[in-house]
């Protein structure tokens, strides 16, 4: 299947908590990279065959945003985190 560019994958989340994670964050938590992806506007990508209710056989977690996207770095600076307003009333 031929890739679009418009997600990224994570085929082995053990593996890639252990390896990647660590040299990026101070942490191998995948979890909390998974939360991370989420301040920032991206989203799980679920597909319909897996109606969200079923876990893909292979161990495979992919991920979008409208601003990632392949060859089209200058959209990577829209890519912000998202700002939670604090009410300040009492």
């Amino acid at each position: 299947v031929p890739q679009s560019g418009s997600s990224f994958h994570v085929f082995d989340q053990g593996q890639f908590a252990k390896e990647v994670l660590p040299k990026y964050f101070k942490h191998n938590n995948m979890a909390s990279f998974v939360r991370q992806l989420n301040m920032y506007g991206f989203r799980k990508v679920v597909h319909i065959e897996q109606g969200g209710l079923v876990k893909p056989e292979k161990d495979d977690t992919e991920f979008q945003h409208p601003y990632f996207l392949r060859g089209q770095e200058q959209l990577l600076e829209n890519i912000k985190r998202k700002v939670t307003s604090v009410s300040s009333e009492k």
